[in-house]
């Protein structure tokens, strides 16, 4: 992948999202920051399709801002379009070593903000390492795992219980407001809808 000091990537599979344009932008911001939209074969047949982006230039797929990449073994993928999401979300201080910042945005939400100015105020100015999304419900990692089994979120719930009973065999110890959220010792700040990251 190119060279940019900030990320932003999404992912769409199994066709599940629509791809929406970030609003917002500064005029210098697509000058330094690049943004990459990671998709299956399903959700590329459905954009030539609608005619969002032309059969003939498989080398740089474009919509708006965003780069299409499009995933080279989609058959290789899992059977749940939310969990090809999470793989790229996970990996990307891996797609993308040289970056000085990411930002992760959900294909359900639209980045409204300059990326650089969501940058300075969640990570530059109060001089922390991560910023990510607090969960509207849910505080701690049992009590999403109890509602991923619950609405049948993950397909195997015994696995989901051996997980958590390893992690409650290792220390994990359930949420409370004197537990440091990052336990290395540098801060975090919690902000919503997005996963922002340092790699410094």
């Amino acid at each position: 992948m190119e060279k940019c000091g900030l990320v932003v990537a999404s992912a769409i599979f199994n066709d599940h999202d629509k791809i929406r344009q970030p609003i917002g932008l500064g005029v210098k911001t697509l000058e330094t920051v690049c943004f990459y939209m990671f998709i299956d074969d399903k959700t590329l047949n459905s954009l030539f399709h609608h005619n969002v982006i032309p059969k003939n230039n498989p080398r740089d797929y474009r919509v708006g801002v965003w780069r299409i990449i499009k995933i080279s073994k989609s058959e290789n993928l899992y059977l749940n379009p939310a969990m090809n999401g999470v793989i790229p979300k996970y990996l990307i201080h891996r797609l993308f070593p040289n970056s000085q910042f990411s930002i992760w945005i959900d294909a359900k939400i639209q980045l409204m903000i300059d990326p650089l100015l969501l940058i300075h105020s969640l990570l530059v100015v109060p001089d922390v390492d991560m910023a990510i999304s607090k969960h509207p419900f849910f505080v701690n990692t049992m009590e999403e795992a109890m509602a991923t089994a619950r609405w049948n979120k993950w397909g195997d719930i015994d696995g989901l219980r051996m997980q958590m009973e390893t992690y409650c065999e290792h220390g994990l110890k359930p949420w409370n407001s004197h537990k440091m959220p990052y336990p290395t010792g540098n801060k975090i700040f919690t902000s919503s809808k997005y996963i922002i990251t340092n790699k410094l």
